[in-house]
């Protein structure tokens, strides 16, 4: 059948599919059934018009601009995804070594080796040395410049983080990246420890030898410690949590004390963390001014009223006893202590047993 007898249903479909394409599936599916109903729109010309009309479309985007995907029906989060992938698979970019290494060295006339490939596209950056020494600056003030702006970076970055969830579903190396695109919670805890598996100090040692595999991967391990420093404390409570308990999540028990406590108007922070050393800080689960809950989970923390000192607690990633899991957790108590905090312990089975006693013994430390 000649195409300008088809019927306004089958215009409609093969406009959006290889004329406007990439439309939302809900939106195309309500687009769809107003061109059936319209008395109106027959012929391929006048639906594409309307279709236009009716998404914003007056100017051409490109498929790696949010807007194209926004113009669309996707929401912000699914753009940024969209825009992000298309991008990495149409674009070389000039911050990647590849772009570098296809060109030819105008002041060598061979191409680009690696050594500088590396510098031109470090040099494009301001968080890299190269990017000052190509201005003009000494090694040493570009050393500091870089260093100050990945650290005013850093805190931007931390502070959008609190308001926004986009930055860490673009990131291979966070779980929302792939829940994002349809794994399920699991499969992505999976393929984000994967990921992490890329450079570790046995990778080091095996790829570089002994000495020098130390030094690379001590080196960057400072790296990240000077950029975890350099966040803001609620980022960096985060952070802790999320190493120290695999998931950083809190528990329920925690979480209703916490929130039975802004219901009584009690100003106070959760997750809150406190430096102990260059790369360790403690976190701590309830905060107001110089004073301290904590909230042990009987089976985390051993409960005296469960456990005994020699007792075996098998803890999803560490095998230990009680006495040891009471040692760690008396050494944090004296440490906030010696910072100048007042401490008060509340286990969960006391809590559960008990729960207006408790809140009341917790008011009345925070408040007095």
């Amino acid at each position: 059948m000649p195409r300008w007898n088809n019927s306004p249903k089958d215009n409609c479909i093969d406009i959006m599919d290889n004329v406007i394409k990439n439309l939302e599936p809900n939106l195309r599916e309500l687009i769809l059934k107003e061109v059936i109903s319209s008395q109106v729109l027959k012929n391929k010309k006048d639906i594409e018009e309307y279709i236009r009309s009716r998404l914003g479309l007056f100017s051409k985007n490109a498929r790696h601009t949010r807007k194209y995907w926004i113009l669309r029906g996707w929401s912000s989060e699914e753009s940024y995804i969209k825009s992000k992938e298309n991008k990495q698979k149409n674009c070389k970019s000039v911050y990647s070594r590849n772009f570098w290494l296809e060109k030819v060295n105008p002041a060598t006339n061979t191409y680009y080796t690696i050594e500088e490939a590396d510098y031109e596209r470090n040099s494009r950056r301001p968080i890299r040395k190269e990017y000052w020494l190509k201005k003009g600056y000494s090694k040493k003030e570009s050393i500091k410049l870089a260093e100050e702006t990945k650290n005013s970076n850093n805190k931007k970055g931390a502070k959008n983080n609190l308001k926004s969830n986009v930055r860490r579903i673009t990131s291979k190396r966070c779980s929302e990246y792939y829940t994002a695109r349809g794994y399920s919670e699991e499969e992505a805890k999976e393929l984000v420890s994967k990921e992490q598996k890329h450079f570790s100090k046995k990778i080091c040692i095996e790829k570089y030898g002994h000495e020098k595999g130390l030094k690379i991967w001590q080196d960057r391990q400072n790296k990240w410690q000077n950029t975890l420093n350099s966040k803001s404390s609620e980022e960096i409570a985060r952070i802790n949590k999320l190493k120290l308990f695999k998931g950083g999540s809190v528990s329920r028990g925690e979480l209703q004390l916490y929130e039975q406590l802004q219901e009584e108007k009690i100003p106070c922070k959760k997750q809150y963390a406190i430096k102990k050393d260059d790369t360790n800080y403690y976190v701590y689960d309830i905060v107001l001014g110089n004073k301290i809950i904590e909230y042990n989970g009987d089976f985390w923390h051993a409960s005296p009223k469960q456990y005994k000192p020699d007792d075996v607690v098998k803890l999803p990633n560490n095998t230990t006893t009680a006495k040891e899991i009471w040692k760690k957790d008396q050494q944090k108590i004296e440490f906030a202590k010696h910072k100048g905090y007042e401490v008060l312990v509340v286990w969960e089975s006391d809590f559960k047993d008990n729960k207006e006693e408790v809140l009341t013994k917790c008011i009345q430390f925070l408040t007095k």
